[in-house]
């Protein structure tokens, strides 16, 4: 995963991908209304890192659910299984 995106793994994972990625861990759409300038800044961002929105987002929202992981443990079945993925496999 620290090769490629991970929207290149599973696109060449195709239907295999239930067996390599809990399911809490794929991809999936989310639509959000944030304001604007929170989207310009997150475009910026990920163009000086040569990365994408969704990657840049992932990441930040991943540092976020770091503080709350014991949390999220205990109020969402799977949780800790994709959280500390692959790690937990």
């Amino acid at each position: 995963m620290d090769l490629w995106s991970q929207e290149v793994v599973e696109e060449t994972l195709g239907p295999e991908i239930s067996e390599a990625l809990p399911e809490l861990l794929r991809l999936t759409e989310l639509e959000v209304r944030i304001p604007r300038f929170e989207i310009v800044a997150l475009q910026r961002l990920a163009a000086v890192d040569g990365e994408t929105v969704s990657a840049v987002l992932a990441r930040e929202l991943r540092d976020l659910m770091s503080v709350h992981s014991k949390w999220l443990a205990s109020e969402v079945p799977g949780f800790a299984v994709a959280f500390s993925w692959p790690e937990a496999v």
